[in-house]
């Protein structure tokens, strides 16, 4: 466990927040809980929506990301999807956490269509 301000989190939720973070820095897409709240990561005292982090027996964390996009997108959603991993990844190494981090997947669950006034 590591030390977050105040708050004690483990592996997998400092993991968690990250995704939250690489999403929340995203041109074009928002995280998204689905219906009911299903993709949620929860944790002693934080909640980062739109992430699923499952942690394996051995540590490693597999984290699924599920986003609205906004449509149309400025680049492919195999592009968009590349970047949120890629910033994902990038800040796991700075966090010591690149070991920790196992699969990453990202999911688009939602369009949001951006209407044109006339």
């Amino acid at each position: 466990m590591t030390r977050d301000g105040d708050l004690w989190m483990s592996g997998r939720v400092r993991l968690a927040r990250l995704a939250g973070q690489a999403i929340a820095v995203s041109d074009g897409v928002a995280a998204t809980t689905g219906p009911a709240g299903r993709w949620l990561t929860i944790g002693s005292q934080h909640t980062v929506a739109g992430v699923l982090a499952v942690e394996d027996a051995d540590g490693r964390v597999d984290i699924e990301m599920h986003l609205l996009v906004h449509w149309p997108p400025q680049v492919s959603l195999q592009q968009l999807a590349q970047q949120v991993r890629g910033r994902l990844r990038r800040s796991a190494g700075m966090a010591g956490l690149e070991e920790r981090l196992g699969a990453v997947s990202v999911v688009f669950d939602d369009v949001l269509a951006e209407t044109r006034g006339g």
